[in-house]
């Protein structure tokens, strides 16, 4: 019995070992399956679920969602730092302007601030302004200057398309040339290209020649080049008249669409579309669009239309508009802008401002700081002559004007003897009263304001003449002396307590003349009360801006204009003061004779010795502040509004308004995400 109870567990002992021995056979064949395998099989993966607890289960899902987390965080952070917001094409920018558009025309458009920002857009030139102001080349792809500095060499870009796929050549160039040296065209820019020889030498090369060297040359080519076969059919004296002049073909950044006009036939929408064949950098926005408006500041005006973001920008914030504009979507863009606001005096007009001791009186008798402050909110800088700081020849230790009412009443008592208010009043009564008298004797019957009063129904001569004679004398005094109080209520200052007259007893008036806007009436109001304490009988003339060029400019009807200059890129004062530039169209507004100062400026233009036209310069502004032919008040700040969803403005420095659209490439609005490492994480 023991022995067979030994075999029992000897065999079971035996059964285990091969029990074990199958188990063992069987993970070596699984783990065969498995060689080679640094990870499970998706089978493997989804069976193991068969064998888990829920306990286990719910351990595991709680693992996978952090672990998601994980993931999806650590994504975003990769994003973050390796995906950038970059420009894309697309997006509308509609910008309000106050103005009229009239000439969209290079030739013409330096006269109209408004057709010079659509031109800028349109157009390009030979040379042009980057964003640090310097100047480079544009149209041309390089220049050469000859030692002699007169002939200029240049070589264009063969890469360049007008706006209708036709091929811009050198022909072009010479062509828009040739017409702003015609007389007939008309062009404001004929001064800085008379006298110019024009080679053209192949499709892609053109030689400039200048009878003399002139400093300021290049930049005078950043004028816009107009393309021949669209224009060379077109008269000299038809060229302000062609629908080319609304609807432009060019070679810049964006090309004339369409425009609106009201049955007046006022233009007040103008819309430009992106270039895509543009040679430079195609813009980002895709519809570039300006509004005109009359006013800023009504229901249906600039302002309000950027406040209820039915515009994106507007081209000029005024002073006085400043804290309409600014709201918390709007970005205000404060620009140095090289322009000056100054009093011209027209010599030839008035005869008392012939006098060198009224035009000094004149002048000392304004305190030009309160007419910044009152006129401009002090968003400006006074200034003493016409060279402004920053630019040769500008001498800031020279003597500036102290503002002394009691020194200029001393300068003109000398000549101009004081006269009472009650005085005058009585002389200019009686002038009046002459006058009126005289206009009841001329005027015929039908015209007669009278003829009401007298009943009359059937106006004769005869009938008139043997009414007008029953009527009592003393309703006609009457009559007469309510048109003489009449007239001195408009003609009187009450607050002014003196006025003066020369010798022969002429009371000294003087006009001025400016353009209507809210900085110019506030200004002119001013100038005209410190004047008054001189007893100088002073009006004010208000021209809208659409006349004022035909009507004020051109006829030089003023005794004195208040008017700003813009200077733009170069310190050339030749077409302000030289005196072949004292009739229209030249900008010699206080229409200035000095023939040595002539002979400063044609020098200063000649010369490439930067020391000897700083010299020139400086003896310019100070003759020009011995002989005062003007009053420089100030310099004023350029602002203009964008919305903040448009990005990519930056220019903080500027030659001319336009000079806004320097980087209008960089504009965009819509974005795009890219691979690429941002700024911030570097």
């Amino acid at each position: 019995m023991q022995l067979l109870s030994r075999l029992r567990g000897t065999h079971k002992t035996v059964h285990k070992k091969q029990a074990s021995s199958q188990v063992h056979a069987h993970d070596l064949h699984v783990l065969k399956r498995v060689h080679g395998r640094s990870y499970p099989t998706l089978k493997q993966i989804l069976h193991v679920r068969r064998i888990l607890s829920a306990k286990e289960k719910r351990a595991l899902q709680i693992v996978g969602i952090f672990v998601c987390i994980a993931a999806l965080w650590f994504g975003w952070g990769v994003s973050a730092v390796y995906r950038i917001q970059v420009p894309a094409v697309g997006g509308q920018y509609i910008e309000a302007m106050v103005g009229e558009l009239q000439l969209v025309n290079p030739l013409f458009a330096s006269t109209n601030d408004v057709d010079r920002d659509v031109a800028q857009l349109v157009y390009t030139g030979l040379m042009r302004y980057d964003e640090q102001q310097e100047l480079v080349g544009d149209l041309a792809e390089s220049y050469t200057i000859s030692e002699d500095k007169k002939t200029y060499t240049f070589q264009l870009r063969s890469d360049v398309l007008w706006h209708d796929e036709q091929p811009f050549t050198a022909y072009d160039v010479a062509f828009t040339l040739e017409k702003i040296q015609d007389p007939q065209v008309g062009s404001p820019l004929l001064v800085s290209f008379q006298g110019v020889k024009i080679d053209v030498i192949d499709d892609h090369t053109i030689s400039l020649t200048l009878q003399e060297p002139f400093q300021p040359f290049l930049s005078s080519l950043t004028v816009g080049i107009l393309p021949e076969h669209i224009w060379g059919e077109v008269t000299p004296e038809r060229f302000k008249l062609v629908k080319n002049n609304i609807k432009p073909i060019g070679t810049g950044p964006f090309k004339f669409a369409r425009l609106a006009q009201d049955e007046t036939g006022f233009i007040f929408q103008y819309e430009l579309a992106r270039f895509d064949s543009y040679y430079l950098q195609a813009p980002y926005i895709e519809e570039f669009i300006f509004q005109f408006f009359g006013m800023y500041d009504t229901e249906a005006g600039a302002i309000q239309a950027l406040r209820e973001q039915k515009a994106h920008g507007l081209h000029f914030v005024p002073a006085e508009f400043r804290a309409s504009v600014e709201r918390k979507h709007i970005q205000i863009h404060t620009l140095q802008l090289p322009q000056y606001t100054a009093l011209f005096f027209n010599q030839e007009r008035n005869a008392a401002l012939e006098e060198l001791d009224v035009r000094k009186a004149l002048t000392i008798a304004l305190d030009k700081d309160r007419i910044l402050r009152e006129s401009l909110g002090g968003d400006g800088a006074v200034i003493d002559g016409p060279i402004l700081p920053g630019f040769l020849g500008y001498d800031n230790q020279k003597e500036k004007d102290s503002y002394s009412s009691d020194e200029a009443n001393t300068l003109l008592d000398e000549t101009w003897p004081r006269l009472s208010a009650e005085e005058y009043t009585k002389v200019r009564a009686e002038e009046i009263r002459v006058e009126v008298a005289k206009q009841f004797e001329q005027v015929p019957a039908e015209e007669n304001n009278m003829t009401e009063e007298m009943g009359v129904d059937d106006v004769t001569e005869e009938k008139v003449t043997s009414t007008i004679s029953v009527i009592e004398q003393e309703e006609i005094d009457k009559k007469i002396e309510e048109l003489v109080e009449q007239q001195l209520g408009k003609e009187i200052n009450t607050a002014q307590t003196f006025y003066r007259q020369d010798k022969d007893g002429n009371i000294l008036c003087i006009d001025i003349v400016t353009v209507d806007t809210k900085e110019y009436q506030q200004v002119a109001q001013l100038v005209a009360g410190f004047w008054g304490e001189l007893g100088i009988k002073t009006t004010v003339t208000f021209v809208d801006s659409k006349q004022f060029s035909r009507d004020v400019l051109k006829t030089r009807a003023y005794d004195v204009l208040l008017f700003g200059i813009i200077i733009g890129s170069d310190p050339d004062q030749y077409p302000f003061w030289h005196s072949s530039q004292k009739d229209y169209p030249g900008l010699n507004l206080s229409q200035y004779v000095n023939r040595e100062v002539d002979e400063l400026l044609e020098d200063a233009r000649e010369t490439d010795d930067s020391a000897k036209r700083e010299e020139n310069y400086k003896t310019f502004e100070r003759t020009i502040r011995e002989e005062r032919p003007a009053i420089f008040l100030y310099t004023p700040i350029y602002r203009y509004a964008t919305s903040d969803h448009l990005h990519g403005v930056d220019v903080t420095r500027i030659f001319v308004p336009a000079d806004r659209f320097i980087n209008v490439s960089q504009w965009y609005i819509k974005t795009k995400s890219e691979w690429g490492k941002s700024e911030s994480s570097s």
